[in-house]
């Protein structure tokens, strides 16, 4: 179990963990228990009809339930490639089986999905800090831990692939800081740029910090690798962004072209129908609600928004303090610093982005927060593995203190939906609370296996 071989291993087993318990919150709420689920579902459901989500015209996929005044298609503004990827299931499923197997097959999927995310995330702090061994397999825990994570993964929501893609492509940008560039990772960078604007136009922040890093890096140490020299990653970029316009920009003119703006969102009917009043970012981050809803990330609803701050904070603001005492003992090297400035900037960028969209009348939900997943999940587990001798017993009692909350709220579940299966369709609590009983075995597995890994390296670096 030592070396990159037992980390690996370890998040392995998370990953497994990972899929039981979001499996089951699959079974645990009915199908379209989740809001907007049905508008998920409903638009690959079109798109294997042939036909584009129409706003006003809300979903049409049997089973959605019947049309009210606020029934539009709340997602038809997003980018097709989640939906394509559903398509096959959402579409022949629900025309031959209905609409309930329909719905289940793409929650079967949608767990892989997150599952994948999460295995990037871990993959990505490995590559973040190869020296420090703890931190993968705790960010990895951390992130499949992850309420709004498990939330959307055993549900239909396009936020799985999102995480995955930002999660990839600041691997690789990592991977450009730290080995520096090859074909093989502008190819692989060009392929997760295009797939991430053909997910969600959010991601445009996340491309667009790593694109400038790759530059930057290019540019600083380029001089003599090839004959362009240090403007050959500028070049690559200009490439790379030519390729991503030619694969998404459409969408977003057609965008353009419906309603005037390339988000294609309709601030002004939200407003009429929910009563939003726009406010100041400055005024909404002056809220404490704002944040104790936007960070409920762990746990799993917003009224417990003050414990899930605590749950953040405890572990971030050791990782952050373990991060200036290694910076002031000059225990850090120049990439790790660039590293910690994208991760700081890509995450800064996110929630400002996030906070201009809420404060103009948008909803303060922390799934929006799941591209900070990665940086959220480095900085806890830095906190958590401060202590390579205690790191299983810290990362233990966070799980310990998630559990507590999170299985209350699962109980609470289990026997709401046993009693009264919401909007028609049926839940399964007892197989959904053996999966997550199995999960949470898993999970409590990897957390020895990470505690006897944090010991052995103690032992032999005699700290």
């Amino acid at each position: 179990m030592v070396g990159t071989a037992g980390t690996t291993g370890i998040q392995r087993l998370v990953v497994v963990g990972f899929i039981l318990c979001a499996a089951g919150r699959a079974l645990l709420i009915p199908l379209f228990g989740s809001v907007d689920e049905v508008n998920h579902l409903d638009y690959a459901f079109q798109l294997w009809h042939g036909q584009w989500p129409d706003f006003f015209e809300g979903p049409v996929i049997p089973g959605a339930g019947p049309k009210t005044p606020l029934s539009v298609q709340a997602v038809s503004q997003h980018p097709p490639l989640f939906y394509l990827i559903m398509a096959p299931f959402a579409g022949p499923l629900t025309d031959s089986f209905g609409v309930l197997v329909a719905g289940l097959a793409a929650r079967a999927v949608n767990v892989l999905l997150g599952a994948a995310a999460v295995a990037m995330i871990g993959y990505a702090a490995r590559v973040a800090f190869p020296k420090n061994r703890l931190l993968a397999p705790v960010a990895t825990l951390i992130a499949a831990t992850c309420c709004s994570m498990l939330g959307v993964a055993g549900a239909v929501y396009n936020d799985t692939l999102a995480t995955a893609l930002t999660a990839a492509c600041i691997a690789l940008t990592f991977q450009f800081i730290r080995s520096g560039p090859s074909r093989r990772r502008w190819i692989l960078l060009a392929v997760v740029c295009c797939a991430a604007l053909l997910t969600r136009l959010s991601l445009m922040v996340v491309v667009a910090v790593c694109m400038a890093a790759v530059v930057a890096e290019g540019i600083a140490r380029g001089a003599g690798r090839d004959r362009w020299g240090r403007w050959t990653s500028l070049a690559n970029a200009v490439l790379v962004g030519a390729l991503v316009a030619l694969s998404s920009g459409w969408f977003y003119l057609r965008n353009l072209h419906l309603t005037g703006t390339i988000t294609g969102g309709h601030p002004e009917w939200a407003a009429e129908h929910f009563n939003t009043v726009a406010v100041s970012v400055g005024e909404l981050a002056m809220r404490p609600e704002t944040w104790q809803r936007l960070l409920s990330l762990f746990v799993p609803v917003p009224a417990l928004g003050r414990v899930g701050l605590l749950l953040i904070l405890v572990p971030a603001a050791c990782g952050l303090g373990a991060g200036v005492l290694a910076i002031a003992r000059k225990q850090v090297t120049k990439a790790d610093i660039v590293v910690v400035g994208l991760l700081g900037v890509e995450a800064v960028l996110i929630v400002a982005m996030q906070l201009k969209y809420s404060a103009g009348g948008g909803g303060l939900h922390p799934r929006y927060l799941l591209p900070t997943l990665l940086t959220l999940a480095v900085v806890m587990a830095g906190g958590l593995t401060c202590s390579r001798r205690l790191a299983g017993v810290a990362t233990g009692a966070w799980l310990a203190a998630w559990a507590v909350f999170f299985v209350r709220w699962w109980w609470q579940q289990a026997q709401q939906f046993s009693a009264s299966p919401d909007g028609g369709f049926p839940a399964w609590p007892v197989p959904a609370t053996v999966l997550l009983c199995a999960g949470l075995v898993v999970w409590t597995g990897a957390v020895i296996r990470i505690g006897g890994l944090g010991r052995f390296r103690s032992s032999t670096t005699g700290k």
